[in-house]
């Protein structure tokens, strides 16, 4: 056991981080006030929302144990690897067969069936076609380009 929550210490300190980019990057816009609220307002709103929640988990947990952290490192490595081959392979390949190859790396790590595997990986290639070329109207490949 560590001294401290780090989970929670880390996740705090990522909502605050989260919530300060929102707040500083809406600066860039006029604020307003409440009556006539400017482009800038919600996002101030929100990133500072996001602050105080992340002090809220942070702060308690600098004075709680938890438990150590272990991490995957070969998981990590296989959807990492499986988001980058999305994107380097959908301009050649197409977005049916790069969504099924980047579910088969992705799930590589675990220890699922190869039957489950394909099948998970057909049955979101199916998905993503029918959200982002036929419901938003992306203009995607959708064969192989060679």
């Amino acid at each position: 056991m560590h001294s401290k929550d780090i989970t929670d210490i880390v996740g705090g300190l990522l909502v605050i981080a989260v919530g300060a980019f929102a707040v500083l990057h809406a600066q860039q816009y006029d604020l307003g006030n409440l009556q006539r609220m400017g482009p800038g307002f919600f996002p101030t709103a929100i990133g500072s929302l996001l602050v105080v929640l992340g002090l809220f988990i942070t702060l308690p947990a600098l004075f709680r144990a938890g438990p150590s952290i272990k991490l995957n490192w070969t998981g990590g490595f296989w959807v990492l690897l499986s988001i980058f081959g999305f994107a380097f392979t959908l301009d050649y390949l197409g977005l049916p067969i790069s969504a099924t190859l980047a579910v088969l790396a992705s799930t590589s790590a675990g220890n699922l069936p190869w039957r489950t595997r394909i099948g998970l990986g057909v049955a979101v290639s199916i998905i993503t076609y029918v959200i982002f070329i036929l419901g938003l109207g992306m203009n995607m490949p959708v064969l192989p380009q060679f």
